[in-house]
């Protein structure tokens, strides 16, 4: 009796690492961004045929920056957050694919003051469009940790804001400070981000995002005085506790002739 021919199997191919993938893959050279640390890294890059942002992390950070930052910036919350096209899980850990996007990071004193004297109507538009992407992210049900100009691009020509990097935030509505301070510019920051043991929550948020408000429409402080002065309320219970709320008291003043 013959035997059946056993089906030959194909060879399973053991995850490569990330830097073999990108050479792989890649249609030219990797460009790579210098970072202050290596816990993650970053590369501009062309793959098939489209420029991509690339960012790598270790697989320790897999389950937490990583999952944290495609979960954000993968499922379409907003316009203004730059989109992550895909992920590619590596034996060293994952790679995070982003689209490129036009612009300047506003965390450069030359972009930033450019930008600081672009038209009030503009610079509200970016204001409407940051402070809409912000109260999508905490709408899905995320605590936004470390905003600030660092996570922010502009694009001059196309007059048009993206966002970017949440690696950092968390998941729920809150969390307890375990720092002496917490992460983001000081210029921006809420009381309780520099106290120990303080519960930031969506009222942080819209602190920060009032002080941000202020600091880029100066000249409308007057009329957005009611708004920014509940938004900036020196304790928490003074403000509005949701971030939507305050994007919606924004894009209600911004809209109604408060801009000239």
């Amino acid at each position: 009796m013959n035997q059946p021919k056993p089906v030959a199997q194909a060879p399973v191919r053991e995850p490569c690492l990330s830097l073999e993938w990108l050479t792989e893959h890649c249609d030219g050279p990797l460009e790579e961004i210098a970072k202050h640390t290596q816990t993650t890294r970053a590369w501009f890059a062309r793959i098939d045929r489209l420029d991509v942002f690339i960012k790598w992390y270790p697989s320790e950070l897999q389950s937490s920056w990583a999952r944290i930052e495609s979960e954000i910036s993968g499922s379409n919350l907003h316009p203004a957050i730059v989109p992550m096209r895909r992920a590619v899980k590596c034996s060293d850990g994952v790679l995070l694919i982003f689209d490129w996007v036009s612009g300047e990071s506003l965390v450069h004193g030359e972009a930033r003051n450019r930008f600081a004297s672009l038209p009030v109507v503009e610079r509200a538009q970016a204001v409407q469009r940051v402070s809409g992407a912000l109260a999508a992210i905490c709408d899905a049900g995320f605590m936004i940790v470390d905003w600030y100009d660092g996570n922010m691009i502009y694009d001059f020509q196309a007059h048009q804001i993206w966002l970017f990097d949440w690696e950092l935030c968390r998941d729920g509505g809150s969390f307890v400070l375990e720092m002496d301070s917490n992460y983001g510019s000081s210029k921006l920051m809420a009381p309780e981000e520099f106290v120990r043991g303080s519960t930031l929550d969506q009222s942080t948020i819209v602190f920060n995002l009032g002080r941000y408000a202020l600091l880029t429409l100066p000249e409308l402080a007057i009329p957005l005085a009611p708004i920014l002065a509940q938004a900036t309320y020196p304790a928490p219970s003074g403000r509005y506790q949701a971030v939507r709320e305050l994007a919606a008291a924004l894009k209600d003043a911004l809209t109604k002739g408060t801009v000239g």
